[in-house]
């Protein structure tokens, strides 16, 4: 069969056979594969993780948590059994986003020079499944599949994160920051994660409120959201809150108005670059203002001296995720000399990835990003409906939170999988084409 204009050979055929085959076979997606989606999102953001078995901490980060790599075992098992049928698809699927493939390879091959081989082996493994699921989620679901699942799993946690902070304050409440007070943590392992799904949450109530749809209770949601993150007490949260709900407008003027796309950005850097300006000049004020200090917890530090040891490795890096191994691994000396010894990484998703893979793996990453947003500002700007806009914004809420929190080519975490999943679903989710799964 002759290719279709503007689809790639290898990946026409998968689509192909996605949209036109028999419905009750290749489209529908049974309920039983919608939840356990959801699970897999669910478990992704740590949540109810110390109910499993066993320590948690830096110093027990070489042995892991053995029930918890049992579970995400049994998930990826379950999860090749629903892409039983579709695997070679799947993987062909895979092989077309050529950054992502490159990036892969790279943190395979750095087992060769890694300072803590066992654990880079068992991690990328566990970071390649998790890849394998996010291809697996832009198959079969559409970017509207995809942003109803994402937003049942966030609600889920939000409830009953609620819940046990108000019936098990014991588990949900965190007591030992006496400088803050009792900061609310759920069914997370910190305050900062909670925090972070909270204002995913916000923007994607932002996307419905939009749209137009039950507007009232997307405002309420919005405000309870807001009320949940002032009582985590994760103060950079609360700045990311205020920014994502003051950016949201320009991105949705961007997408009304593809026209006037280049006033409306240029409008939106010159109020966000005076923003910034302000914040600069008024930085040791507005962190304690906040109850923070300027060096940011000892995240200043932190990265300050990252870059020291980047300069022993810069090219090469120490190997995926074996620099921050373990207690005593590599890290021991720049934690003590942070004075942060259960740091468990950089807090900056560019110095934790140039330590891992070096110069090398941070271009690759940003290859594979700039690619991934320039096609979801091309979807924006191509389509009215407001799932058109979902990519640009978990791509720049994702950027943003990487330089205090969140890191890179994390295994087993729902950014990483959402975002593996973004880089394929703003190529196959374009007009005039139906996206994946949206005749189900």
């Amino acid at each position: 069969m002759p290719n279709a204009p503007g689809i790639p050979l290898a990946l026409h055929p998968s689509a192909e056979s996605i949209r036109l085959g028999p419905a009750d076979v290749i489209l529908k997606k049974s309920l039983a594969e919608k939840a356990f989606v959801v699970c897999v999102l669910v478990l992704s953001t740590t949540a109810f993780i110390n109910l499993l078995p066993g320590e948690s901490g830096v110093e027990y980060e070489e042995q892991g948590k053995f029930y918890a790599q049992i579970l995400w075992l049994f998930l990826y098992v379950v999860m090749l059994v629903f892409a039983r049928k579709r695997v070679l698809e799947l993987l062909r699927l895979l092989w077309q986003n050529k950054p992502l493939v490159a990036l892969l390879a790279w943190a395979c091959v750095s087992v060769a020079w890694s300072v803590d081989r066992p654990v880079t082996v068992r991690h990328f493994g566990a970071l390649l499944l998790s890849c394998i699921f996010g291809v697996f989620l832009a198959f079969r679901f559409s970017l509207r599949e995809q942003l109803r699942l994402v937003s049942v799993a966030l609600w889920i946690i939000i409830i009953a994160s609620t819940a046990a902070c108000l019936f098990f304050p014991s588990y949900g409440i965190r007591t030992e920051e006496s400088t803050t007070g009792p900061a609310w943590q759920g069914v997370l392992t910190d305050k900062n994660a909670l925090a972070r799904l909270a204002v995913l949450a916000a923007l994607i109530l932002a996307l419905y409120f939009a749209k137009r749809v039950r507007r009232v209770a997307a405002l309420i949601g919005i405000g309870l959201l807001f009320f949940l993150v002032i009582l985590t007490q994760a103060k950079t949260a609360l700045v990311y809150f205020i920014l994502a709900m003051l950016a949201f407008p320009f991105v949705r003027a961007v997408q009304n108005n593809p026209a006037n796309r280049r006033k409306i950005i240029a409008f939106a850097l010159l109020i966000f670059g005076g923003l910034t300006t302000w914040t600069y000049y008024n930085w040791e004020n507005l962190t304690y203002s906040l109850g923070k200090d300027p060096l940011l917890t000892g995240r200043v530090a932190l990265w300050g001296l990252s870059m020291t040891w980047i300069a022993d490795k810069p090219f090469l890096g120490y190997g995926f995720e074996g620099f921050w191994s373990n207690y005593y691994g590599p890290a021991a000396d720049l934690r003590i000399a942070a004075g942060w010894l259960e740091a468990p990484h950089a807090h900056n998703g560019f110095i934790n990835l140039w330590l891992d893979l070096g110069l090398i793996g941070v271009l690759l990453f940003v290859l594979g990003f700039i690619i991934t947003y320039r096609e979801a500002i091309t979807l924006t700007t191509t389509t009215k409906s407001v799932e058109g806009i979902w990519p640009v914004t978990f791509l720049v809420f994702y950027m943003v939170y990487s330089f205090t929190e969140t890191n890179f080519l994390s295994r087993n975490d729902l950014l990483w999988i959402l975002y593996v999943a973004m880089m394929f679903s703003v190529r196959t989710d374009k007009p005039p084409a139906v996206g994946l799964g949206e005749v189900a």
